[in-house]
């Protein structure tokens, strides 16, 4: 009993040694860099990489009112014909008329004999004719006269005196009021910015659309401005205080001291940036236990301090918010920085080492992405039906399954109209339209019922549209990325020739613009970029994955394939939950040129953003983000036998994390684990699960563990 008393009596007044603040270690982390890096690695709205390393606000502005509404409609007219003494008006506000440049920008079923004649506040410009042979694209955009732009409203003539019927002139579309609603917009006001001439401009008829004139509606007619929008934002990824930007997986117990942060700007006169912080417990930005952003300040620069006693959070995030009362003027992020002193108690444990470790910071998107509940009842009555389970019942990998899926819904119907009783963007309603009108629809269809069978397994899937089609990508974790796959016509995936990797829309995309267009941005009004043709002498850098040998459609060009031929631009409605919230969404998508302004579209240096859309992005994390994945920070404290673990992830419908140690089998943890060590080599997995049961791919560690008497773990 003596030995014993005198052990603890000894362990006590050691750890009361290690506790005092005398044989405290003071360390420091730095986190920080230019604002290029904080917009590729955080989280942006409406904001673009501006020259230097800096980030300024979108420089492209939409004016517009028909978005809505616009489109293919089954109730009745839907567009309307300039010719000879028929003439179109717009009215188009603006609060403020100032822009570098100006363009009209216009939706057309068909181009007329002659160019298209308009004027802005008296100002004459023309749409001119282009050649379909080498550019398809019938949506047009025209420069005018910038200056011409006043405050209030500006007036909008279009005209064609030269044709001398319906069928030389330009027809183009109108926006109905009764599918407003069903786009997201408020039909209230529809058609009183929206008149028509019969006598050549004589007189003027307030929205004279539909039969016996009496549908309101607008002209799909938009004005594009080069210039900063009003306000955008840009945060930085979650920091770790204790880390900073070191790469060291294990960071041991720390305790704040002093938090030094600055952040940068370029502030010209007649613009604004306010900074702001949120403090957090844990990594995961999405997390309800995080607090509001407070207020830190504004203009050129901040540098502030916090104590130990004004910072109690290890987790931290920093955001600028951007705005102009000059659209000729933006303001500039330029850098923000985080230094931290804190005091370190604990030893550094030598004796572990990481020997592997895959364990990548999540890719996280700046936009809300909406994903179908897991317990839908459709889910569960799709299976059945279509006795799915039986279709991928010998596959052994989630890819195999999801390619019989692309394989059965191919094979489900045959191409067809969708109109009338356009359906709905959920599977089951496509699969009904079957029974009630012999199809399912066309490429959208064919895609979204792909969509809508790999979610009833839990594989997130979402329609993506591409040049002149629509197609699908899933996300599969065995690859940990998204996939695409087309189950209209071709019943085809891309794939890497030298991998067999299969690729996604921007594994193609970059493919594409290598391919056609190594040397030069594409010029959307000029250059052809539907179903092209394979380059004489040179191979296409992709390869076709098929279960079936189908014949390629006949609006196909010889030798292409969909998915790589398409990938000049990518655009997606950004959500997948068509049944808890099928509206809003695009007025018969597909059936038009997708005038609806809802997506979030993709560009970059080789592919300018379009001027019929108001919603862009560069970053390849905002379309393409990581699902399922799992990233750990690991801790270290006074024991030298364990590491401390804290799991994030971004999984749609998430249920718990699961481990693996030293492949024992895998058990269900929470998202806080002690990970005890072994005597020697240690393996980890950890991984993501869904509620319906989908399990996302791994991150793994190995680590070697070297036993250290406790008398030699003091001296550190």
């Amino acid at each position: 009993m003596r030995k014993k008393s005198r052990a603890v009596l000894i362990l006590f007044f050691t750890i009361c040694i290690i506790a005092d603040s005398s044989l405290a270690e003071t360390v420091t982390a730095h986190w920080g860099g230019n604002a290029h890096m904080i917009y590729d690695s955080g989280f942006m709205h409406m904001l673009k990489k501006c020259s230097g390393d800096d980030v300024c606000l979108f420089n492209m502005e939409l004016i517009h009112n028909d978005a809505p509404g616009a489109g293919a409609s089954e109730k009745g007219v839907w567009s309307d014909v300039i010719w000879g003494k028929n003439r179109a008006r717009k009215h188009l506000m603006l609060d403020d008329p100032r822009t570098n440049k100006a363009w009209l920008v216009i939706f057309t079923i068909h181009q007329g004999k002659y160019p298209l004649q308009f004027e802005v506040n008296g100002k004459s410009a023309q749409v001119d004719n282009w050649n379909p042979s080498k550019n398809q694209e019938i949506y047009r955009w025209a420069e005018f006269p910038a200056e011409c732009l006043k405050k209030g409203r500006n007036i909008i003539d279009l005209y064609c005196p030269e044709a001398q019927s319906e069928q030389e002139g330009w027809e183009i579309y109108i926006a109905r009021a009764d599918e407003f609603e069903e786009g997201g917009g408020n039909p209230a006001d529809v058609g009183k910015s929206s008149f028509k001439s019969r006598d050549g401009g004589e007189s003027w008829k307030e929205s004279p659309f539909g039969p016996l004139g009496q549908t309101r509606a607008e002209y799909s007619v938009r004005i594009s401005l080069d210039r900063y929008v009003n306000a955008g934002w840009l945060a930085t990824p979650i920091i770790d205080l204790w880390k900073g930007n070191s790469e060291n997986f294990i960071v041991p117990l720390r305790e704040i001291n002093k938090v030094e942060i600055s952040m940068n700007s370029e502030v010209p006169e007649e613009t604004s940036v306010e900074y702001f912080l949120r403090k957090g417990p844990n990594p995961d930005p999405f997390s309800s236990d995080w607090g509001p952003y407070e207020y830190l300040g504004d203009g050129k620069s901040i540098s502030l301090n916090y104590d130990q006693n004004s910072m109690t959070r290890r987790y931290i995030q920093l955001r600028a918010e951007l705005k102009t009362t000059n659209p000729l003027k933006s303001p500039v992020v330029k850098s923000a920085y985080v230094s931290v002193e804190m005091n370190q108690r604990v030893p550094l444990n030598r004796n572990i080492h990481i020997i592997e470790a895959d364990n990548e910071p999540i890719k996280y998107s700046s936009i809300d992405w909406e994903w179908e509940k897991w317990d839908r009842p459709e889910f569960k009555e799709l299976r059945k039906l279509e006795n799915l389970d039986e279709v991928v019942a010998v596959s052994r990998t989630e890819f195999d399954a999801q390619v019989k899926l692309l394989d059965y819904v191919t094979k489900r119907w045959r191409h067809s109209n969708p109109q009338p009783e356009y359906p709905g963007w959920d599977a089951k309603s496509i699969l009904n339209r079957i029974d009630n009108a012999g199809g399912g629809g066309m490429c959208i269809q064919f895609n979204n019922t792909l969509g809508g069978l790999c979610m009833t397994f839990g594989w997130q899937a979402r329609l993506v549209n591409v040049v002149g089609h629509e197609i699908c990508e899933v996300w599969n974790d065995e690859y940990g990325k998204w996939i695409f796959l087309d189950a209209d016509y071709e019943n085809n995936y891309n794939y890497d020739p030298n991998t067999a990797e299969p690729l996604n829309m921007l594994d193609l995309h970059n493919r594409y613009l290598d391919y056609y267009f190594p040397e030069k941005p594409i010029d959307w009004m000029n250059d052809m970029i539907k179903w092209m043709n394979p380059i004489d002498g040179k191979s296409v850098p992709v390869s076709r994955g098929s279960l079936s040998q189908h014949k390629t459609s006949s609006y196909i060009a010889e030798g292409t394939m969909s998915g790589f031929c398409n990938a000049a631009f990518m655009r997606m409605v950004p959500r997948n939950n068509w049944y808890e919230k099928p509206y809003p969404r695009p007025l018969a998508h597909g059936s038009s040129w997708w005038p609806w302004d809802g997506y979030i579209n993709w560009y970059d240096d080789r592919t300018p953003p379009k001027r019929q859309y108001s919603w862009h992005t560069d970053r390849p994390r905002d379309m393409w983000p990581d699902l399922n994945k799992v990233h750990v920070d690991a801790t270290s404290s006074l024991g030298n036998d364990r590491i401390f673990l804290r799991f994030e992830t971004y999984t749609p419908n998430f249920s718990h994390f699961e481990v693996n140690v030293d492949d024992e089998g895998w058990k269900a943890v929470s998202e806080r684990w002690t990970w005890l060590l072994q005597s020697g080599r240690n393996t980890l997995r950890i991984r993501a699960v869904s509620k319906l049961g989908v399990k996302g791919k791994p991150s793994s560690f190995v680590v070697n563990h070297a036993d250290a008497p406790f008398d030699d773990y003091l001296n550190y």
